[in-house]
This record gives structure tokens, C-alpha cells and sequence, in this order.
């Protein structure tokens, strides 16, 4: 191999795959990245044998070629390479960097130990407007579970085609996102499966608001999403997603209307207090009439902060995580929000009054 190309072509494809990396894997040449030359283009490959990202930039190829480098160190060089023409030239099993007057010599792996990215057989595949997957993503991953000991199926988000609808759906058991969208599937292709949370974030990292289109392709135990010059594959986390329509009220004893920004501020300043009190991170509200109160004492002290609103139905008082509130105020785009309660046990919703093809589910937490 012998190449020439920028330090941005060598930094956008050291960028779009390292996260697929594995740092956990025993197998030396999984720790690393497989870089390929072959008609003026140069190919970038990492996986972690559960998800899998391939990457391609135009370079300059005298001589075409293949070899794996140690993600760590190579990514490091490439960032402090600089902003020159830079030659790679492969000697046996190594690389020598040049530039200026200057060379890094870098021993890699052998390719044939790598694994490359396998093609989906018997896959069937659609288009999807990147805009409007990215806003599916983000308004729905942060509620998977993090948690190791937790069944692995809340760990990933559940991406269901159905007629002209698509839907992405999270939860970790005291939360659920749950965002509906309408699409072009004009050959009625049906999809549920669960994708990792890892898999989905990268996606959301990776897509660019120029790449227009992406390609979804799937099989029974295997997706693959290309957008512009990337390509990432991803196992299907296998198990049974638990019924998300069952969990979802029909109906309400109490609706608010409340300005989105007003809120989430005055939850975040509750917060700050609840940390420090014996139940972590809790804040209570009480709504009356038109007014809705959030309070939290401590040993550090005490809040409370009342609100205009909008109400219809049955006065309640009912405690939240503070977080679970916050993380979902983030992603809610509208001014104003409607949270439906069904008493201080029941569980809460949250929606954008302009927006009904998205919803935020989330467990009270039962206070003395």
C-alpha cells in the first residue's frame, strides 16, 4: 500500500469509526482498525463483532493494499499529524507515516485475522428522510436502560415498521419514549426488531444534515443503515420487547398546561436540592386550581417555586425522579407541554401540545 492523502481524510475516517472499536475484546486485531486502498479510495473498518462501521474517503493510491492499526495510537498520530499532504506507505506489517521531512513507522496486525463486515442475505431494505429519524432517535434513546443487570432487551430501542407508519419506542421499566412517524412504504414492508442503544446513538453521532437519504436493510437478526459514504451494521438484541400499548393510559383525573422552558427551569433548580435529601433526586408537585407547586427540602436546604397552568380535572399531589423529567424536556421541541396524571400513583405523561405523534411515560416515585 502507498497512499496520499489530507489529515481531514484520514481524521474523518479515524472519526467515524473508532466508537465501534472493541476496548474489551481479548483479540488483539479487534482493538484495532482495518485500513484498505483500492481504487482511489481509502477504506476504514472497526467492530466490535456487535456493531460494525465502515467508512470510505478519496485518496490519492499508488499502490493498493490492506492492513489493521491499533485504534488508539493510530487515532492519536492522525490528530496531531499536520495540515499537509500525508504519504502512508505499507512495509510487511507496518506503516511509515510521512510528512515534511518527517516519518512515524507504526506496526500494525494481520488483516486475515480481522473480521470483515458480513453483507446481510435474504435483507430486504427502504429509505428514510435522515432528518426525521434523527428526531426519532433523539427523543427516544435516552430512556433505554444503562444498567448491566438489567434484562438486555431494555437496553435497546424498538424500531417497528407497519404499514406507512414507523415507530421507535424505549424504556428501562420507570420510563418509556414512545415517537410515531409517518413514511413511504409503498411495497408494505414489515420490521420489529430491537436495536442496540449503542447502535442507535452512533447512527445519531454519525448522520450528517447534508446526507438526505438512509437506507435501512434488515434480516431476522441483523441491520444495516448507509447514509453519504458510511455503512453500519448491527446485531438484533434477541428477546421479547414487552408490550409498550398496554403501559400507555387511556385516559387521565388530571391534564396541565404549562410552558416548557418555565418548567424544566424550576425542575432543575428543585434538582439541585433534591440531590443532597435522603430520597435522591426526587422532586414533588402539587397541582391546584391553576397553580402548580414544585418543592423539595434537604439538609441543605429548601424550594419551593410556583406556577401558572392551565388545569383540568382532579387536584393531585405526586413526586418524580427529577432527572426523568429533565431528560425528557430536553428533547420536546414545542413551547408548551400537556402532563396528564392519573393520581399521585399512576403513571405520568408528557406531551408537546403541538406535536400527538410523540409521548414521554414515567413513573411516580412513592415518597412517606
Amino acid at each position: 500500500m502507498k497512499i496520499y492523502c489530507s489529515k481531514d481524510a484520514l481524521l474523518t475516517g479515524v472519526n467515524t469509526v473508532q466508537k465501534a472499536v472493541s476496548n474489551k475484546n481479548t483479540l488483539p486485531v479487534l482493538q484495532g482498525i482495518l485500513i484498505k486502498a483500492e481504487n482511489n479510495t481509502l477504506i476504514f473498518e472497526a467492530t466490535d463483532m456487535e456493531i460494525g462501521i465502515r467508512c470510505s474517503v478519496t485518496a490519492q493510491i499508488e499502490r493498493e493494499g490492506v492492513i489493521v492499526l491499533p485504534a488508539r495510537l493510530f487515532s492519536e498520530i492522525v490528530r496531531k499529524l499536520p495540515d499537509a499532504t500525508i504519504e502512508i506507505e505499507q512495509r510487511d506489517d507496518s506503516i511509515n507515516i510521512h510528512y515534511y521531512q518527517s516519518d512515524i513507522v507504526l506496526k500494525g496486525f494481520d488483516p486475515d485475522e480481522f473480521p470483515l463486515l458480513p453483507d446481510l442475505y435474504d435483507a430486504v431494505s427502504f429509505n428514510l428522510p435522515i432528518s426525521l429519524f434523527k428526531t426519532m432517535i433523539r427523543q427516544t434513546v435516552f430512556a433505554c436502560a444503562v444498567e448491566e443487570n438489567r434484562p438486555v432487551v431494555f437496553t435497546g430501542t424498538l424500531l417497528q415498521i407497519e404499514g406507512s407508519n414507523i415507530r421507535l419506542v424505549a424504556t428501562d421499566t420507570h420510563r418509556l419514549a414512545y415517537r410515531i412517524s409517518e413514511i413511504e412504504n409503498p411495497e408494505d414492508l414489515k420490521f420489529y426488531g430491537v436495536i442496540p442503544a449503542k447502535t442507535m446513538s452512533e447512527i445519531y453521532r454519525l448522520l450528517k444534515d447534508e446526507d438526505e437519504i438512509l437506507t435501512i436493510r434488515f434480516n431476522q437478526s441483523q441491520i444495516s443503515f448507509q447514509f453519504g459514504s458510511v455503512h453500519l451494521l448491527s446485531r438484533l438484541i434477541d428477546g421479547q420487547f414487552p408490550n409498550y400499548k398496554q403501559v400507555i393510559p387511556q385516559s387521565c383525573q388530571s391534564k396541565v398546561f404549562i410552558a416548557s422552558k418555565t418548567f424544566s427551569d424550576s425542575v432543575e433548580r428543585a434538582s439541585l436540592l433534591a440531590r443532597d435529601s435522603i430520597h435522591a433526586n426526587i422532586v414533588r408537585l402539587s397541582l391546584e386550581k391553576e397553580n402548580l407547586w414544585i418543592a423539595q427540602a434537604s439538609e441543605v436546604g429548601k424550594i419551593s417555586e410556583q406556577m401558572d397552568i392551565k388545569m383540568e380535572g382532579t387536584e393531585v399531589k405526586v413526586a418524580f425522579n427529577a432527572k426523568f423529567l429533565l431528560d425528557v424536556l430536553k428533547v420536546i421541541d414545542s413551547e408548551e407541554i400537556i402532563i396528564e396524571l392519573s393520581g399521585p400513583y399512576g403513571p405520568g405523561i408528557i406531551r408537546p401540545i403541538d406535536d400527538p405523534n410523540y409521548l414521554y411515560l414515567v413513573l411516580p416515585v412513592r415518597t412517606s
